[in-house]
C-alpha cells in the first residue's frame, strides 16, 4: 500500500509548539497576517527543532513501512524561512523516519493532485480540507485528531496502525 502522510499537527505536535512559544508574549493567538508572519519569520526555524512526536507515532511508521510505501505530503516551504525545507529533512533524517519521499510546498498544487500523482491508497491528515479534496479523488482518507462528517477519523497512531493492518 501506498501512504501518504502529512507532518504538522499529524506526525508532529507543531501547534502546541507554536502555542508554547506565544505564551513567551502572553499571547493565545496573532492579531494579524504580519503579525502571525513576523512570529514564524523569527520561531519557525526554532520550533521545527523542538518538534515533539505524537505518542506512537515514530513506533507506527516504522511499523508501516515494512509493508508500504510511505511518502511525507507537507505543506512546509521555504515562505517563513529559507532554511525550513533543510530543517524539516534534518529532523526527520535525524530520527530515521522511514518515507520513501518527501514532498514539500503542496499547499500550491494541492495534496490531493499530489497524492493522485503518486497512485497514493491512503492519505492521512488533521487538516478536513485536504481530506475532503483527497477523497474527491477515490482515495481513501484517514482524518487525524478531529471529527468531520463523511470522514473516516483516528484518534491516534495506534487507530492508524489498526486500520492499515485492519
Amino acid at each position: 500500500m501506498r501512504i501518504a502522510i502529512d507532518f504538522d499537527d499529524t506526525i508532529v505536535k507543531t501547534s502546541e509548539k507554536v502555542r508554547e512559544y506565544l505564551k513567551q508574549y502572553n499571547k493565545t493567538s496573532f492579531n494579524s497576517e504580519d503579525e502571525k508572519f513576523d512570529f514564524y519569520r523569527k520561531h519557525i526555524d526554532n520550533i521545527t527543532k523542538e518538534l515533539e512526536f505524537f505518542e506512537n507515532a515514530k513506533e507506527v511508521l516504522n511499523k508501516l513501512s515494512k509493508n508500504n510505501e510511505l511518502y511525507l505530503i507537507t505543506a512546509r516551504s521555504d515562505y517563513y524561512s529559507s532554511n525550513l525545507k533543510q530543517l524539516t529533512k534534518e529532523f526527520i533524517e535525524k530520527n530515521k523516519l522511514p518515507f520513501k519521499e518527501i514532498y514539500f510546498d503542496c499547499f500550491k498544487e494541492g495534496k490531493a493532485i499530489k497524492c493522485e500523482q503518486l497512485n497514493i491508497d491512503l492519505f492521512i491528515d488533521d487538516y478536513n480540507v485536504n481530506c475532503i479534496e483527497v477523497k474527491k479523488k477515490g482515495i481513501d482518507v484517514l482524518l487525524f485528531n478531529d471529527q468531520f462528517e463523511d470522514l473516516k477519523t483516528v484518534n491516534n497512531w495506534q487507530d492508524i496502525l489498526k486500520y492499515v493492518e485492519g
